[in-house]
Order: structure tokens, then C-alpha cells, then sequence
């Protein structure tokens, strides 16, 4: 079985004061339902929805014109409580052999292809996390001054998917349960309990939206206010 996650715990103060970004609307839909139409597909048994606990109703009332089945259920305080709640979650509902695809709801632009082969890494490998190769130099500072700079061809930007057997993750955060606050993803977390991670390459074009700005850098001009 395969089922997705796809977070909106946080309440996107850095878009905007006054409604979380998920319900900004651009090309007639807001983004979460951009970002959650690409999850519709036949390999998905059912989605999971993590949304701050203020937006529940709302965030139910977007997706219910959705065929598929979504569960909408409570963040926590930071993305990784956010995952942790879902992993509970799913305790009862899936084995631990089971593919379990994790994604960042302010990224609606992920593509089919990319889904496809996290899908197919986690089968392989366990574990896998979208990333693309830096085109930049990157330096490692301390106290304004640089310690290092590494091979840039070892560098790569973490996007999500973010992909696991949900053995694998269902182990890795029990295990750092009363230190989530120290990861900010969920490939760290299972990093930290051992694990493996594979790459699975993704593409430029799927960036997390965190300003107005970022939609109008890929070609959106019709924004709405949730």
C-alpha cells in the first residue's frame, strides 16, 4: 500500500498576517488544492492532510470535492511533530512494509514523475528524499568567517517527497520522539536513527512557496486572497 502525507501544519506568517498561504488562490484554485491535485493519483490507497489545528474545517470544506479518500487530522508545533502526528496516525491503518510519500503542501508544483520515482526508491532503498544538485558554491561559516567550503558536486537542495517505508520512519521518530525540535526535516531524523537515504532527483521548478513573490517567479499573475 501506498499513501501520501502532505503537510499544512504551519500557519504561514511569513506570507501573510492575515490567512495561512495554503488558501491564497492563484489560477482559480487555491494552493492547496494545487498541491493536493497532484496527489490524485490511482497508486495513493488514500492521502493524509496535516493542517494547523485553526484550519481543520476549513482545510475539510476546500478538499471535500475530492474523489479520493483524505483524512484531515491536527499539526503539531513544528514540521516534524507535524510528520509525527501522521505516523501515529497511520499505526492502525497500514503495515510496516507499506510506502509512505511525505510532502510539503506549499509546493504545488511537484510533478507526477517525481512521485513516480520516490515511489519507486522506497521501495528499493527504504528511504529516498527529492533533491537537486547546487548550482552554487557553498560555504560553511562560523562566527562570519568561512571553515570550509566543500565539493559543490557533493552539495545537493533537499526538496520533498520526501519517501519511506513506514517501518523506517514509524522507528526513527519514536526513537528521537522528545528531540523533534532538533531536525527540520524528516530524512534527518532518519539519518540520526541509522538509516540509509537515497537521492531521487528532482527539478527546479519545485520550490516551496513561502512569498507572493515566489508564485509571481513562476509565471503566476491572477492572486487572490484567501
Amino acid at each position: 500500500m501506498i499513501v501520501g502525507v502532505i503537510l499544512f501544519g504551519g500557519k504561514g506568517t511569513r506570507f501573510s498576517k492575515d490567512f495561512p498561504k495554503q488558501f491564497l488562490k492563484f489560477n482559480g484554485k487555491a494552493l492547496m488544492e494545487h498541491t493536493v491535485e497532484k496527489f490524485l493519483l490511482d497508486c495513493f490507497e488514500f492521502l493524509v492532510v496535516v493542517s494547523n489545528k485553526d484550519y481543520i474545517n476549513k482545510s475539510i470544506e476546500i478538499l471535500k470535492k475530492f474523489e479520493k479518500k483524505i483524512y484531515v487530522i491536527e499539526g503539531g508545533k513544528t514540521r516534524e511533530h507535524s510528520t509525527f502526528n501522521a505516523i501515529k496516525f497511520l499505526e492502525n491503518k497500514i503495515d510496516l512494509e507499506d510506502i509512505v510519500l511525505i510532502h510539503d503542501g506549499a509546493r504545488p508544483f511537484v510533478n507526477k514523475d517525481i512521485i513516480e520515482k520516490n515511489i519507486e526508491n522506497a521501495k528499493l532503498f527504504g528511504a529516498t528524499v527529492t533533491a537537486i544538485s547546487s548550482e552554487n558554491t557553498i560555504a560553511v561559516v562560523e562566527n562570519d568567517f568561512i571553515l570550509s567550503v566543500p565539493k559543490r558536486d557533493s552539495i545537493f537542495i533537499i526538496q520533498t517527497p520526501q519517501t519511506f517505508k513506514y517501518k523506517v520512519l514509524k522507528d526513527s521518530f519514536f526513537k528521537f520522539s522528545n528531540r523533534l525540535d532538533n531536525f527540520t526535516d524528516d530524512s534527518s531524523v532518519v539519518l540520526a536513527s541509522g538509516y540509509k537515504v537515497s537521492i531521487t532527483e528532482g527539478n527546479k521548478k519545485n520550490i516551496k512557496i513561502t512569498t507572493v513573490e515566489d508564485l509571481h517567479l513562476m509565471g503566476v499573475d491572477e492572486i487572490v486572497g484567501g
